[in-house]
């Protein structure tokens, strides 16, 4: 893993489109599929895996696609939308995911305003975000898009960090309708990486989630 061979399509696209777009500090070809698909994808590999097949995926703040254009390119069945909210970074998920023959919509919006949109709140089965910000801002963004019964996975550095992000984000999880349901980590030859399932359990209160200014002035 990963083997399909869509994934050194993806490396020399990321790598040939890198300096325009600002996507990655990760340039080694051995370090793109280490820290970028691997790391993707070791939700697959998680018990019990939280993407039940045809799923609806959102991938909060995309960036250069991680983790779910490699979830798409494993897992072909789910439906997938990237939201991203820097313009440069939407033109080349577009462009990423049109070379490599994959369908995906591809939503250039801030998170705050997009799960304020009927057409996107509690809308998915599961949302994934990685390396966008702290657990406790992260869930009041991404928790709105899941609908009841479906699971957000935050991907996280080392699990002692994880652990502590996780406990500082107990009120916010809870006031969003949501419950900690799993925290999975291993340890790689780059370090150690989790992630935090959290199952939502009710409808997420309609204020949130607020303005970034609000978020961060008063955290939940």
């Amino acid at each position: 893993m990963p083997s399909s061979p869509l994934f050194p399509l993806y490396a020399s696209i990321l790598l040939r489109e890198n300096a325009k777009y600002n996507l990655t500090a990760i340039t080694d070809p051995e370090e793109i599929r280490q820290k970028h698909f691997v790391d993707s994808l070791a939700l697959l590999e998680d018990e019990p895996c939280p993407l039940p097949s045809n799923a609806s995926l959102l991938d909060v703040g995309s960036g250069g696609g991680f983790p779910g254009v490699p979830l798409k390119i494993a897992r072909p069945d789910i439906a997938l939308t990237l939201l991203e909210a820097t313009g440069k970074k939407a033109a080349f998920l577009a462009l990423l995911t049109q070379e490599l023959g994959l369908e995906a919509d591809v939503l250039h919006a801030r998170a705050e305003q997009a799960a304020h949109d009927r057409a996107y709140r509690e809308r998915f089965d599961v949302v994934t975000a990685r390396a966008v910000a702290a657990l406790p801002m992260l869930c009041e963004l991404c928790l709105p898009f899941v609908k009841p019964g479906g699971a957000f996975v935050a991907y996280k550095g080392p699990v002692e960090k994880a652990c502590k992000e996780l406990a500082a984000a107990a009120d916010a999880i809870k006031i969003l309708g949501a419950e900690a349901e799993h925290v999975h980590s291993e340890s790689t030859g780059y370090g150690g990486r989790t992630r935090i399932i959290l199952r939502k359990i009710s409808r997420t209160p309609a204020i949130y989630p607020r303005n970034h200014r609000a978020m961060r002035k008063n955290p939940l």
